[in-house]
């Protein structure tokens, strides 16, 4: 029985190596203002229409939508989440599941954020991609507002080396933009970018930005990306954190 189940195991990593997109089919873009909806429960409709879940660590912790500030129209998202503890990460965010983007293409994803007040959040996490996974998510790329000066940072999840640009920072009660591409490979023949308000501030050439195919582990991957996490996907140690988010865009350019 044992032998027959790695057999079927290894005919089926082999068949779905061969035809990952059409086994693991789903759209490539989406994009969201956050002014069609008339409640919260909107975002969350089934089949994945919308958003996919919400992540809430803390009973305290809230996502709302709120006409407070807007980038453009009259409504953005309110993300507000305590602070994390030694025993629990604070996480308030929004995930977009069962996309799909394969090596070799260009996935480039757009935001709109504005964070309150000038307290130090040193390790806010502000959007992952990643994949999917049946507990947690597989390892991917995250953005992150790093340090007392809120300067920016490219977090691999897949290997060692974070990205760093310490010349510019996010700004703080004011809206700005993050942009992030990234070119998929699970060799050294991808790239990231990320921009601020249209300004380039962080590059890598010829780097790794998948990891390898891991298809029957709880924690690993299957060579490709399915999910988008928006909002305060971690909070720091440091203080509470509110932050809107409005104008969000993913998609596939290449």
């Amino acid at each position: 029985m044992m032998k027959k189940h790695l057999l079927f195991l290894v005919l089926s990593i082999i068949l779905l190596g061969c035809n990952k997109e059409t086994f693991f089919a789903g759209p490539n873009s989406f994009t969201d203002d956050f002014e069609s909806y008339l409640n919260f429960e909107d975002l969350l409709i089934e089949d994945d229409v919308n958003w996919s879940y919400t992540q809430q660590t803390y009973d305290n912790n809230s996502i709302t939508l709120s006409t407070e500030q807007a980038h453009s129209g009259t409504t953005s998202l309110k993300f507000d989440a305590v602070v994390s503890s030694e025993e629990k990460l604070s996480k308030c965010s929004l995930a977009k599941q069962n996309m799909a983007f394969f090596e070799g293409e260009t996935v480039k994803s757009e935001i709109w954020y504005y964070i309150e007040g000038e307290e130090e959040l040193d390790w806010l996490f502000l959007l992952d991609l990643e994949e999917q996974t049946p507990i947690g998510a597989g390892p991917g790329i995250r953005v992150a507002n790093v340090g007392t000066e809120n300067y920016g940072v490219v977090e691999f999840k897949f290997k060692n080396g974070n990205l760093t640009q310490e010349d510019f920072s996010f700004p703080r009660n004011q809206w700005f933009k993050i942009t992030f591409e990234t070119l998929l490979s699970q060799k050294k023949k991808g790239w990231v970018k990320l921009y601020l308000d249209d300004q380039l501030i962080i590059e890598e050439q010829d780097t790794k930005t998948l990891p390898k195919d891991l298809l029957y582990n709880l924690q690993g991957t299957k060579g490709m990306y399915t999910s988008i996490e928006i909002g305060i996907t971690a909070n720091s140690f440091s203080n509470n954190a509110v932050i809107y988010a409005d104008d969000f865009s993913i998609e596939v350019i290449n």
